[in-house]
């Protein structure tokens, strides 16, 4: 992206810089607090975010943290740093992203250029994530049991392709990106209704429905929350 003069011109922002500078924010519940920059409205940013944080169990919002979420224009991509930006970037950019300093996580996500459900799923799939390292030793064996049993079975699909290719190349951190798809695909039902889709590379719904039993008792959904009839 050039020098720090360029970046000036063009309004980049690093997100380290953000983090750490006092903004501002309202309340999205679960003790989290949302940051919105300029040229966003913080209203629609609200409105954006307010249904999908809803939805998260309240037992997994625990797991992060004070989280600090920050509603931004575009996150640009600028080598070794990420920037915010008001304008489109030029190079690589990113829905999302996340730092994790001592006084607690700071999630950027971009809404310029994305509906409002992309923005709501984006963060849902940045609490997966940032829940699967924070699972206890015993809760990760548990969905590691219930991948060998799939296997045993002849499953042949997954939740995501990313997931899909962990299992084809036989990639150690298979179980992790699969425990993090199926986790956010919880989030996704418990938010609002999702279709399964079906087919050999995707996850048959005696498999699915299992995976959603087994996140379903470690993190119970919130009063007035269930999943979609299949996965009951």
């Amino acid at each position: 992206c050039g020098g720090e003069a360029r970046r000036q011109r063009a309004g980049m922002r690093p997100v380290e810089e953000i983090a750490d500078s006092p903004l501002p924010g309202v309340s999205l519940g679960h003790g989290w607090t949302l940051y919105t920059l300029e040229p966003l409205s913080a209203a629609t940013a609200e409105a954006v975010l307010r249904e999908p944080v809803a939805a998260v169990p309240a037992s997994l919002a625990e797991r992060l943290g004070a989280l600090r979420v920050f509603a931004a224009p575009y996150l640009a991509c600028g080598g070794e740093a990420e920037f915010v930006t008001a304008e489109p970037p030029a190079g690589p950019r990113h829905s999302s992203l996340w730092l994790e300093p001592p006084e607690g996580l700071a999630l950027f996500l971009a809404f310029h250029d994305a509906d409002a459900h992309d923005v709501g799923f984006e963060l849902l799939a940045a609490v997966a994530d940032l829940a699967v390292p924070r699972l206890t030793d015993q809760e990760f064996a548990a969905y590691e049991r219930l991948l060998h049993r799939e296997r045993r079975e002849g499953a042949t699909g997954e939740i995501d392709e990313e997931a899909l290719e962990a299992r084809r190349d036989a990639d150690p951190r298979y179980p992790a990106a699969s425990l993090a798809g199926t986790l956010v695909e919880y989030l996704h039902v418990l938010w609002h209704d999702v279709e399964v889709r079906s087919g050999p590379e995707h996850l048959a719904p005696k498999f699915l429905r299992r995976r959603f039993q087994l996140l379903q008792k470690l993190f119970p959904p919130n009063p007035g929350y269930v999943l979609f009839a299949s996965a009951e």
